[in-house]
């Protein structure tokens, strides 16, 4: 440094000095002690130089380590700040990905709920507009299921009184008696005889009795 450049420079200057031939005699009304001081002083003088350069030194070395030590620990947390950059600078693009998903999302929602809403409305419209019909099923349907009821019953007297007539009668006998075909006269004398019902089944009489033997006239 410049500073023990100086001191460098300013002991080289004593030591020169030293080593030259000494200075004329001083006056003679100058004392002897004098002469000791001004010899011993010199000496002094250079080795505090050589003490202050040897600290100087000394301290310029410390001050150049902790120097060095606090670039590397400058450059370990810059790393390290470089790292937890890069990291949340991944997370970032990770989340501004997932935003607009979810955004995407969202107005896909909304457009299913104003969908949903239109077709609510849609479905509400209609049953206004069939509930004065369906209130008036509702209050006349006692009237209605009691009407049915009589509807039911005038039915089944017609159907009573047709069955009693003459002519259903005789349309039921003519329409029976064309269901025994071939067999006709024979089933005329007792369709429970055993000359109808074997007719009827198209077999003997024998035939017949063989496997129904309860039947009449077996």
């Amino acid at each position: 440094s410049k500073i023990s450049d100086q001191i460098k420079a300013e002991a080289s200057l004593l030591q020169s000095a030293k080593g030259k031939k000494d200075d004329p005699a001083p006056p003679a009304t100058w004392e002897d002690k004098f002469k000791g001081q001004s010899e011993a002083g010199g000496t002094d003088a250079v080795s505090m130089l050589e003490y202050i350069l040897k600290n100087t030194e000394a301290e310029e070395k410390a001050a150049h380590d902790d120097e060095l030590s606090n670039q590397h620990s400058y450059e370990d947390s810059m790393a390290a700040l470089k790292a937890e950059e890069a990291e949340l600078q991944s997370q970032l693009a990770t989340n501004r990905k997932l935003l607009a998903e979810k955004e995407e999302e969202l107005l896909q929602k909304k457009k299913d709920l104003k969908a949903t809403e239109a077709d609510k409305k849609a479905l509400e419209d209609y049953l206004v507009e069939i509930k004065p019909g369906c209130d008036f099923i509702t209050a006349n349907l006692e009237l209605r299921n009691k009407n049915r009821a009589n509807e039911k019953t005038a039915l089944e007297n017609a159907v009573n009184l047709i069955k009693g007539t003459p002519a259903y009668t005789n349309a039921m006998t003519a329409a029976h008696e064309e269901s025994l075909g071939d067999c006709k006269e024979i089933c005329a004398k007792g369709e429970e005889h055993v000359n109808c019902k074997a007719c009827l089944a198209k077999t003997s009489v024998p035939g017949y009795c063989a496997g129904h033997a309860g039947t009449v006239g077996c």
